[in-house]
């Protein structure tokens, strides 16, 4: 989990920011010593292959998979398994990391490499540097992949999934042709897809790997597993635009230095920068491109509390070519010159109007306004972040920091931001015996040993929500089964996400109370007695009945009898058409001669 958020230990506990919804005070809790996690903000739980699937969007089976790799175990397929239509995450994953080796040898031993070797080092790259970020070689010919592919036990369709090969009118061919590779690993460390630097005279400078299921360019960045220690460590990471401005800035120390992988900064990517660091430097080589990003960042970052600065290269150089011809404390210079992104975009917008034109200058105040409320409407936004975003706002613009609220209003989009409250299962009020059975199933999550004492408690409980029923018949079975388990053991039968939230949930809750052997003995006396009390009350319900049944059938015989005697009793009857309960069609149309069978069936039936 530490690969995918930046975890600090609180106790026993380890806190972080959660990577499943936006939020600015952790409230991401792993508990390394019981093997699960849980958020009290947005309620997500489990354990590592729930957390797995949550953050692959994945099922369990694929979870498995995946961690089985990482963990070098090979799964067998039960003989009723259904087998996957075409290659999951896991199985794109193996095929990257195959691919990535060959283009490895291919750039070390091929004569076919020559140039791309003599490319490398003419950029100033170091074998230490080549060798970290595994460069490769990719030139272009069908065969040697196709049947190297074969020896590795991959097929053609394999590489077509994993945008190796691709399909066109004239058959397959290879994806990269004459390019110098790059492997992108994600957090997890794993090959999801490429990078391919031209070394002829192709139009594309740069090719990547389409979207497959496990690479999607908007989602991550070039060099992360390499930064990503480092960005922990110094709470900073520097945004760079190119591929080789990353990796010649690795080389000379700044190893939280990332690369975009040719998209516009995204939401999805300011997300998983924010589970890292607090301070973000986005490094760009031109105004243009800078001013850009400081306007995606301010309408993207501001909103998440990630802050954000621009700094550009000086000499109208790029990061690499600048890193090459200086030494490494003038970069350092650059970096901690770094100009906030609301006061670059600020003194960006300043340069095209003439500040001593009065008209001019409210143009450029309300055009910056607008890009600070339209970052208020694309997020929800808290009042604190809203508060600190005008004073700095108005600071720059020499206005009051009310003036700039009511400027660009409250920028409410609608949405509420998750609240631990809110987020928080509501807890209904339930049906005493399903509570009772409820505060059972959070004691023994707690403490196994106990659940002899509460079992028929959890196993003759109605319970008004399935996820319960569900957790409550996995810790029967477990019990059966071995008589007392782990709460790990409980959250490795959940396949189900959501069920394994309801057991962390239960977990937590249950461990706040404490005080186990008490709340069993008091909630399995309590249950008995309400189960006696529902007991007794049924009784009496079906005595009342039988009783009421008995009189009432008096009354009607007594009631009968007289109107027997006087004659009187049936005479509206006859006169109204009355028919007798149950008669058939021919005697209901039979008029008043149905009132005298009437009376004749009840006489008899009497």
């Amino acid at each position: 989990m530490s690969q995918h958020v930046a975890l600090r230990q609180r106790g026993q506990r380890f806190l972080g920011l959660c990577p499943f919804h936006q939020e600015k005070t952790p409230s991401f809790t792993v508990h390394a010593d019981r093997g699960f996690f849980k958020c009290f903000g947005c309620g997500r739980g489990g354990d590592v292959f729930t957390f797995v699937q949550l953050i692959e969007n994945t099922s369990f089976g694929e979870a498995m998979r995946i961690l089985a790799d990482r963990a070098g175990v090979e799964l067998r397929r039960s003989s009723g398994g259904k087998m996957p239509e075409g290659p999951g995450r896991a199985d794109l994953a193996r095929i990257n990391e195959w691919a990535c080796g060959y283009f490895r040898r291919q750039l070390q031993s091929s004569p076919a490499a020559d140039h791309a070797r003599r490319y490398v080092r003419q950029r100033g790259v170091t074998p230490e540097t080549e060798t970290a970020f595994e460069f490769g070689f990719a030139a272009g010919n069908l065969e040697p992949l196709l049947e190297q592919a074969r020896r590795a036990g991959l097929s053609t369709a394999d590489l077509i999934a994993a945008d190796l090969a691709r399909e066109g009118e004239r058959g397959v061919y290879p994806t990269f042709r004459d390019r110098l590779m790059f492997p992108i690993r994600d957090s997890m460390n794993r090959v999801i897809g490429f990078g391919g630097r031209t070394l002829c005279d192709d139009k594309a400078k740069y090719l990547n790997t389409r979207q497959t299921a496990l690479f999607e360019k908007g989602q991550g960045f070039y060099g992360l597993a390499q930064a990503r220690q480092r960005m922990t460590e110094t709470d900073r990471v520097v945004v760079t635009e190119g591929y080789f401005d990353a990796i010649m800035a690795h080389q000379a120390g700044f190893s939280e230095t990332v690369a975009t992988l040719g998209t516009a900064l995204g939401a999805a990517q300011v997300e998983l920068l924010r589970r890292y660091v607090s301070t973000a430097v986005f490094l760009f080589d031109s105004d243009a491109a800078g001013e850009a990003a400081a306007e995606r960042a301010i309408e993207i970052a501001l909103p998440l509390r990630l802050t954000v600065k621009m700094a550009k290269v000086t000499e109208g150089k790029d990061p690499a070519d600048y890193l090459l011809s200086h030494p490494p404390q003038d970069f350092e210079g650059i970096l901690n010159s770094a100009v906030d992104a609301l006061e670059f975009k600020w003194l960006q917008l300043l340069q095209r109007f003439d500040r001593d034109d009065l008209k001019s200058r409210h143009q450029v105040v309300s055009d910056f306004l607008g890009l600070i409320q339209r970052s208020f409407q694309a997020q929800a936004v808290d009042a604190i972040t809203r508060g600190l975003v005008a004073n700095r706002v108005g600071a720059l613009l020499s206005l009051d920091p009310r003036e700039v609220l009511a400027a660009v209003g409250r920028g409410r989009s609608g949405r509420a931001e998750p609240s631990v409250a809110g987020a928080r299962r509501s807890e209904r009020a339930r049906e005493p015996l399903e509570a009772c059975a409820v505060q059972a199933l959070e004691v023994v999550l707690n403490e196994p040993g106990l659940i002899g004492e509460c079992a028929t408690v959890l196993e003759q409980t109605e319970y008004s929500e399935e996820v319960d029923r569900v957790v409550a018949r996995v810790v029967l079975d477990l019990f059966e089964s071995y008589g007392e388990f782990e709460l790990s053991e409980v959250l490795s039968r959940c396949e189900d996400p959501a069920v394994a939230r309801r057991v962390t949930e239960l977990a937590e809750h249950g461990g706040r109370r404490g005080n186990y052997e008490e709340t069993v003995a008091v909630v399995v006396s309590r249950w008995t007695d309400l189960r006696r009390e529902r007991e007794v009350v049924g009784l009496r319900q079906r005595v009342t009945l039988r009783e009421a049944a008995v009189v009432q059938a008096d009354e009607v015989n007594q009631a009968y009898c007289e109107g027997v005697r006087s004659g009187r009793h049936f005479r509206p009857l006859r006169r109204s058409g009355a028919v007798r309960l149950g008669a058939r069609p021919a005697e209901r149309d039979a008029g008043s001669g149905g009132g005298d069978q009437a009376v004749q069936g009840a006489d008899s039936s009497v």
